[in-house]
């Protein structure tokens, strides 16, 4: 027989809505074997069995980081390594620091950095002819931190063979901007960055497995031990070998459900051959494939989020991947295969259409076959909050956005939306009291930001709905302060919930019998503690399969 292991005199949050709390545990053989009261454990003992007291600390299930972008942010790179002009705040700001970067380092063949935030640019236009005032012939290439946009001088949108007459992927979503007469401003969206992605991903097999390592320890000091990986974009066929080649190894530290990621149109119709041939690839123990991800649409930020009416301050209503059609011939032929899926989705009129399609389908063969989960959800109609919890469709928050996040602000939001709409972002509540099962995640796409991977950030602005890095108990609240979710609420988004997404809840994501032994022991009490500690919560003992992965018995 394998060696008992029994925790006693704990405050342990099962996640099981039968049985939420406990005070002992004992673990076989991988798997949870009792979950009950500290009178039980005595029955338990026998030669060999090793006791940890936990001596009132909260134990929690392992967390499920339920969208996350780990090789992209490893590719993406720790550090902007040129151009010092991540915290700009005007377009004036801007070009300043690359004059005098260019000025200085006169001899590289091509500048490129993150700025930042795109409201840097305060509504102003930068265009090519800007940047070519101070480099024309050689490739400037300008990004914003979310990765949606970038600013390109002429000798970059001439190293891209960008054409005036080039097509866009999907209009009113991935584009090429153009001025009144037509003529490309060298501002370039979404999925028409690919190219320049790819290039600044360039990474070797060590870096990345280095890079993958450092976010995964990250999570697991904060106790993750199962992600979502909503795709990378690029390389992602070489970062799944790597995995796999890592699990083999036993040096994957987590299990990991990965996905084949739509990132252009013609993609809908060679993603589930395309699944499939990762699943039979690169399939390991701890490394899946049963997801098909698509980046559905844009963000507010650029208007490249799907909305039901016109932006504020534009007459756009911004676009989707695929048309209404597309998208419903898409979900049915995932629905015929079983497989699940994913979807970027930030404005209302994205999330309507794939609510839309999921009924037709719903409808036409009598149920869904799949699991459906709209990721993000900044803006949503009245009337399609309730059709998550009727269709079953998964409502997936980045929690650590609901603050208003560390780079936007109101002023901007109501800029961008009306005051209306601006009023009404991540309401995640009234999704989780209509009775749609709500999950939570990081979402992060760089190395920089590796803090907002944290899960306790993500529980703590998701409680309070403030901003840590704008004072946290004395940041303004941002609206609608009703929106602010339960510590409870969010415990299960990364947990049972997270499990349920992912279609784990038979194996992992809460403390019950008979299911894989992952858990943490926190060093607070997360539950009753001023909540504006709980960002600063740690795991100091992380189990996966009942291993000890952190911490010491």
């Amino acid at each position: 027989m394998t060696e008992r292991i029994i925790l006693k005199n704990g405050k342990i949050f099962t996640a099981d809505e039968k049985n939420p709390w406990a005070e002992m545990i004992a673990i076989r053989g991988g798997f949870f074997e009792k979950v009950g009261e500290n009178s039980e454990a005595g029955s338990l003992l026998e030669s060999g069995t090793k006791v940890i007291d936990l001596k009132g600390r909260t134990v929690l299930p392992g967390f499920i980081d339920s969208h996350t972008h780990i090789g992209l942010s490893v590719m993406m790179g720790g550090e902007d390594d040129s151009m010092p002009i991540w915290d700009c705040k005007s377009k004036a700001e801007i070009l300043s620091k690359l004059r005098s970067y260019v000025k200085a380092h006169p001899f590289r063949l091509y500048y490129g950095a993150f700025f930042g935030q795109v409201e840097a640019l305060a509504g102003e236009t930068l265009t090519r002819e800007d940047l070519d005032k101070i480099v024309k012939h050689r490739p400037v290439i300008l990004m914003e931190q979310e990765c949606h946009s970038a600013w390109l001088n002429s000798g970059a949108m001439k190293f891209m063979k960008l054409r005036e007459d080039i097509e866009d992927p999907a209009p009113g979503y991935s584009y090429y901007e153009r001025d009144a007469n037509g003529r490309l401003t060298g501002c370039i969206k979404e999925m028409t960055m690919l190219p320049l992605l790819s290039m600044a991903g360039n990474v070797s097999d060590k870096e990345m497995k280095a890079g993958i390592l450092k976010i995964t320890n990250y999570l697991l000091d904060h106790g993750v031990t199962t992600v979502y990986d909503a795709g990378n974009y690029f390389k992602e066929e070489d970062t799944y070998k790597l995995l796999a080649e890592m699990d083999r190894k036993g040096e994957l530290p987590i299990r990991w459900e990965a996905t084949y990621i739509i990132t252009t149109p013609d993609k809908a119709d060679i993603a589930i051959d395309e699944l499939k041939r990762y699943k039979s690839l690169y399939e390991t123990e701890h490394l899946k494939f049963n997801i098909v991800k698509i980046m559905f649409d844009g963000t507010h930020r650029i208007h490249t989020a799907k909305l039901i009416s016109p932006y504020n301050d534009v007459d756009t209503t911004g676009g989707t991947m695929l048309s209404e059609e597309k998208l419903y011939q898409l979900l049915e032929r995932l629905n015929e295969e079983g497989i699940d899926f994913h979807a970027h989705t930030v404005g209302e009129g994205a999330s309507k259409m794939i609510l839309d399609c999921a009924e037709r389908v719903k409808e036409a063969h009598g149920g869904l076959n799949i699991h459906i989960t709209l990721a993000h959800l900044e803006t949503q109609r009245d009337e399609d909050i309730p059709r998550f919890a009727r269709l079953g469709v998964f409502a997936n928050f980045t929690p650590h956005w609901h603050g208003g996040n560390d780079y936007g602000t109101m002023e901007e939001n109501i800029r961008l939306l009306g005051k209306e709409r601006a009023n009404k972002l991540f309401r995640a509540k009234s999704m989780a009291d209509s009775g749609a099962t709500v999950t939570c995640s990081s979402d992060e796409v760089t190395l920089q930001l590796l803090g907002r991977w944290n899960p306790f950030l993500g529980i703590e602005i998701g409680h309070t709905r403030q901003e840590i890095t704008a004072g946290g108990r004395d940041a303004a609240v941002f609206p609608p302060e009703e929106e602010r979710l339960p510590v409870e609420a969010l415990v299960r988004g990364y947990t049972i919930n997270g499990a349920k997404q992912l279609r784990l809840d038979g194996q992992i994501g809460s403390i019950e019998a008979g299911k894989s032994a992952d858990l943490m022991v926190l060093d607070r009490d997360i539950f009753t503690i001023d909540p504006y500690e709980i960002h600063d919560a740690k795991a100091e003992l992380v189990m996966i399969e009942g291993k000890i992965v952190r911490g010491k018995a």
